[in-house]
């Protein structure tokens, strides 16, 4: 089970996430300048070994130890400002092709828009940004792997005027990762305590696919059952 988490709370530790969440371990990319920190976490079911790192990638090899599958993993917090995106990307497409024989997993904030209608607000989606960053995923030879729930993952909250929102977050794979796991589900679940919304990715979806979508309901929150299943989980 893995986890990742774009921290802006000094006051987490590594301990209290790890005794928490009965966690096998945790790594953590501190923060530099105004974003958070990066926080990967996996329970021990899966072995990690972490390859390269900076304050925009964690980049990973990891080892389900049910079935023995070795696959890629990439973090992502791109580049709010833009800046550093040619460069970022450059270091995840030699992580990829070093690996190329892999199922890879790329996941996080992309700061990106792979389509104009992931945005909704005042302001025009820009095109350019979005052709090149579907060049540097098609690059990757990622495809992106959709999801079940709300359409944008991100909103900048000026609710008291008209507020913007985007799909920043996504799961990408590569055809050997599609391969290997065909009924993978990932859920945008509703934002409520950030202004991101989690992503809940299932590897092994048992029960069949449906056309109806998932639907979050606020008021499991008021259920105790639904604390202690979720805990359990």
């Amino acid at each position: 089970m893995l986890h990742i988490r774009d921290s802006r709370n000094s006051t987490i530790t590594k301990t209290s996430f790890k005794n928490h969440f009965n966690l096998n371990d945790t790594f953590v990319v501190l923060a530099q300048g105004h974003s958070g920190d990066l926080w990967l976490m996996w329970t021990d079911e899966v072995d990690v070994t972490i390859l390269d790192h900076n304050h925009h990638f964690i980049f990973s090899l990891c080892i389900n130890k049910m079935s023995m599958q070795q696959y890629g993993l990439v973090c992502m917090y791109g580049d709010p400002r833009h800046r550093s995106t040619s460069i970022i990307w450059e270091n995840v497409l030699n992580f990829v092709v070093f690996n190329s024989n892999l199922p890879m997993f790329c996941m996080g904030d992309f700061n990106e828009l792979m389509h104009a209608n992931e945005k909704l607000g005042p302001n025009y989606a820009d095109v350019n940004r979005i052709h090149e960053f579907c060049m540097y995923v098609k690059q990757c030879r990622f495809i992106d792997l959709d999801y079940s729930g709300p359409t944008y993952t991100w909103t900048n909250k000026r609710f008291s005027s008209v507020p913007t929102y985007e799909r920043l977050d996504r799961c990408l794979g590569n055809a050997e990762w599609s391969l290997t796991y065909p009924a993978i589900i990932i859920y945008h679940l509703p934002m409520m305590y950030s202004d991101h919304a989690p992503m809940l990715v299932v590897l092994n979806m048992q029960r069949p696919r449906t056309n109806k979508p998932f639907r979050f309901k606020n008021w499991w929150l008021m259920e105790q059952e639904y604390h202690d299943i979720a805990k359990q989980s």
